[in-house]
């Protein structure tokens, strides 16, 4: 016979009820009493569960929550003809306290297989992480791809326009002499702008030749 070792974790909620927030005024010092019988309960039917399916308790974290209480009142100066109204303070008493709130438990239990029923547990515990990282495959290439075809489409728009627009003509300066564009460059005479205009073509033809062998497969 073969050891098969599981592990599981939940939490047990000792509070289920506390849903306030910092400054609601029915809070008290009664919000933290412990409610015995309540959490006894609890506890029965966590131990009746773990029996059931033999699970063992290996850990226990517990989970602290504090809580804020506070209640105040402001002192006003009153305003007049020289001076406006103003806060100038406030007085009164408030508290905090910390306390578990819940507790995480970690539960094992081991069964005995024979070879047969092990070999087919292994099996599909390989299937399923073999699975899940497929899918973790899968979402890592749909991102790839998403970048690189926002790539393609940036390339293809930018020659468009080259291929349409060519070199254009800007007046810049108090004399508003001219000055050659080509996508964001400024040259001082056309000769140097059309030679950069076919430079920067072959780049973007280039770069949408080799993008698309950049798309992975999405098996």
């Amino acid at each position: 016979m073969i050891p098969w070792i599981e592990t599981k974790q939940f939490t047990v909620d000792l509070f289920p009820s506390w849903a306030k927030t910092e400054g609601d005024k029915e809070w008290s010092l009664g919000a933290v009493t412990v409610d015995v019988g309540d959490i006894s309960r609890r506890f029965d039917q966590v131990i009746a569960e773990l029996n059931q399916d033999q699970w063992e308790i290996k850990m226990v974290v517990p989970l602290d929550k504090s809580l804020t209480y506070h209640e105040h009142q402001k002192v006003v100066r009153q305003g007049n003809r020289r001076e406006a109204e103003a806060v100038l303070g406030a007085f009164g008493l408030g508290w905090a306290a910390g306390t578990t709130a819940s507790l995480l438990l970690v539960c094992q239990r081991t069964e005995w297989l024979d070879q047969a029923d092990y070999k087919a547990r292994i099996k599909v515990r390989n299937d399923k992480l073999a699975g899940e990282q497929r899918a973790r495959d899968r979402e890592t290439s749909l991102e790839h791809n998403k970048g690189i075809n926002a790539k393609i489409t940036a390339a293809q728009k930018v020659l468009d326009d080259l291929r349409t627009n060519g070199v254009t003509v800007k007046k810049s300066g108090f004399l508003r002499g001219e000055k050659f564009v080509v996508d964001t460059a400024e040259f001082s005479n056309r000769t140097e702008a059309e030679s950069a205009l076919r430079a920067r073509i072959g780049e973007l033809e280039a770069d949408l030749a080799a993008l698309p062998r950049q798309l992975r497969p999405l098996d």
